[in-house]
């Protein structure tokens, strides 16, 4: 994502003193949504998301980092709008980094549960995602976990361990590693809530043009969620994009299907501006989207 860098080298008299910076990046989306059985089915869809990093490095090279964000969505509500979320602050040096407060969550940053990322222009309500956000998620307008976590990176390998005690205990552990483009992921969870995510197992690469990812999980309560995707790249504008889920938590379920799947088209317009659209039938509800997203 483009940064756009407005104060660097607070103070650079001499070598040995440190230098701050404030970094602003976003994005913003805009177009129309529709959910079936939804009043109204059809409506605007947009989001206007604003990032501040702030970063300074002490003397001995330990860097201090916050993050903030600011969020405002279409939704007709006045909780909607503006946004302000909690910080999320860091201590690193090396490949070893202390985050506390509005934590990003081992699982759902590095747990490859994501299978195929994004669909479409809104995530369409995000059936591809096998943990089904039964873990601890950074929160991009609200006041997040309030929890801490420590990650390691070294090489090809990352290891994750976050935990959490506002309103129920969560801990997890994520191991994940790099090999020839591909990334495979196993994770943990230790929660007080029977329908958390409890294990999730994950992987994703890419074969020339051709993306593959794969997903499966258990929550706390027995139930299996599992997902495969894949994406290919028309060109260098345009990719298309599909996936099918099964998730266990929808057997019997009135109106509802163990199955869900998706398709997706995405093409550049350049400058970091994309054309988006999607289709899914999320477990028995039809979702559909179009417009366009952009990075800044």
């Amino acid at each position: 994502m483009k940064k756009i860098l407005l104060a660097t080298t607070a103070l650079v008299a001499t070598a040995g003193m440190a230098a701050a910076e404030v970094k602003l990046s976003g994005l913003g989306r805009f177009g129309v949504l529709y959910i079936e059985n939804a009043v109204p089915e059809t409506r605007l869809e947009s989001r206007f998301r604003l990032t501040i990093d702030g970063s300074t490095e002490a003397d001995g090279g330990i860097k201090f980092g916050a993050r903030l964000r600011i969020q405002s969505d279409d939704a007709g509500t006045d909780s909607s709008v503006g946004l302000v979320n909690s910080p999320r602050f860091t201590v690193s040096s090396g490949g070893l980094t202390l985050g506390v407060g509005n934590i990003l969550g081992a699982i759902d940053t590095n747990g490859e549960v994501y299978a195929g990322g994004q669909f479409g222009l809104s995530g369409l309500n995000w059936a591809n995602v096998v943990s089904n956000f039964g873990s601890d998620t950074y929160s991009s307008a609200g006041r997040g976990r309030n929890g801490v976590e420590v990650i390691y990176s070294v090489g090809d390998f990352t290891a994750h361990l976050s935990n959490s005690t506002k309103g129920l205990d969560r801990t997890e552990i994520v191991l994940a590693y790099k090999l020839q483009g591909f990334t495979i992921a196993a994770g943990y969870n230790d929660s007080s809530r029977a329908n958390d995510v409890e294990w999730t197992l994950g992987g994703s690469g890419s074969f020339g043009n051709v993306g593959v990812a794969a997903a499966v999980a258990e929550d706390q309560e027995g139930q299996l969620s599992a997902a495969l995707a894949a994406s290919y790249k028309i060109g260098a504008a345009t990719k298309v994009g599909a996936f099918v889920a099964l998730d266990d938590n929808f057997k019997g379920r009135a109106g509802r299907d163990e199955v869900a799947y998706g398709l997706e088209v995405e093409h550049s317009l350049g400058g970091g501006a994309t054309l988006v659209g999607g289709f899914s039938t999320d477990h028995g509800i039809n979702r559909a989207d179009l417009g366009v997203t952009f990075n800044f």
